[in-house]
Parts: structure tokens; sequence; C-alpha cells
């Protein structure tokens, strides 16, 4: 079945407003935590470098760009920009022994989810490696969802994660960003999770 006009019209306007903000907070904490684990930033480096040698990578070369993604995917986990996700009730539910009245409005944190130890061994640390394909199928299938989920699943999930990819890969290829020293940076959690002040770095020809 097509979309009317109006749906049409709707869509379009959730990419405009919510693709650009989240995708650009996604960025900053990925170039934050990158500046803070070299480990990770070096083993990246070697991902670009084995996989797209000097040229400017594309569409293409996604699916060669594992680790890039894996990168990403834990940034989410940390800082999802959609830290805060709320669902009206249809019917009158239970959930773990809570009765739940049709017409409340019930919020779902992926932040608070993605910290949850039955989930996550080390919830605070940074480790790419959870999202091998072997760690995200041992996982529950919403252990991880900053896209949230089921029909009202983000239009533009895979979208942003090509995104994404593409300018970390891009702009990684040939700089490495470092804090400038002294910046205490937290998270705000405003619409989005945004950082608390400018994300300053200096920027180094690689």
């Amino acid at each position: 079945e097509g979309l009317s006009d109006r749906q049409l019209r709707d869509e379009v306007g959730t990419f405009l407003a919510a693709g650009h903000e989240t995708t650009a907070m996604t960025l900053s904490w990925t170039w934050y935590m990158l500046s803070k684990h070299p480990a990770v930033e070096h083993k990246l480096h070697a991902e670009l470098a084995e996989v797209l040698g000097e040229r400017l990578p594309t569409a293409a070369d996604i699916p060669q760009l594992t680790y890039t993604r894996m990168v990403i995917q834990e940034v989410m986990r940390l800082y999802p920009a959609a830290w805060a996700l709320t669902r009206g009730i249809i019917n009158d539910d239970e959930i773990g022994g809570y009765p739940i009245k049709a017409g409340a409005i019930m919020i779902l944190s992926p932040y608070v989810t993605h910290r949850q130890p039955d989930f996550w061994e080390n919830p605070e640390g940074f480790d790419p490696e959870r999202f091998t394909p072997e760690r995200i199928a041992a996982r529950p299938r919403y252990a991880y969802f900053p896209f949230g989920g089921g029909p009202r699943q983000c239009i533009g999930n895979e979208f942003a994660l090509m995104e994404a990819q593409l300018i970390v890969a891009m702009v990684a290829q040939r700089y490495r960003l470092d804090l400038v020293p002294g910046q205490k940076i937290e998270p705000d959690p405003i619409f989005t999770l945004r950082p608390s002040s400018a994300v300053r770095v200096m920027l180094h020809a690689r």
C-alpha cells in the first residue's frame, strides 16, 4: 500500500527535522570517544588503510567498513541521540507485575537500557567489539535500540548508519582529532543527547 500525500509529507519532514541533529550529535560523540581511546582509533585507521588506501570511500565500501560501523554502534550505545522514547498504551497490560492502564504514556530510555549490567559487561566501558555478529546474536533483541523498534522504528536508521560511516571514514582517513585539554564534557539530555558544551579539538593531518 502506498503512502498518502500527507504521510509522504510527514516522512519528508522526519528526514529533514530528525535526520540532521541526531547524526551531528553522534559524530560529535564519536570524535570525543576516539580521542579518549587511542587503541580504538588506531584499529579504525588500520581498517581504513586496508579497505580504502588513499581513495575516498563510497557506498560500495560500506560492507567492508565493519569496524567503523562497530565504533559508531558503540558510540550510540553510550550516547544515543534519542535518549528517551515515548509510547502510548493501547490496551491494559502488565509489565513485571506492574499494571499499565490503556491511555497511559510510557517512557523507554535507550540510554538507561544500554548501560544495564544484565545485558552489557562493563557497561560504562567503550568497546566496539561488542558489536561483532556473534555478540549481537547472544543479546536480547531490545537490549540495544538507539533507533527505537517495531513498526515505529526510525525510518532513517540504515541511512543514518551509512551516512555516519562514510563521514567518519572520510575524516579519519586524513585527520586525527585530539580533544583540547581541560574540557569537561558531559551528556546534556535536552531533545537529543548532546554534549554539555562544544567539543573543541585540535586537527592533525595524518
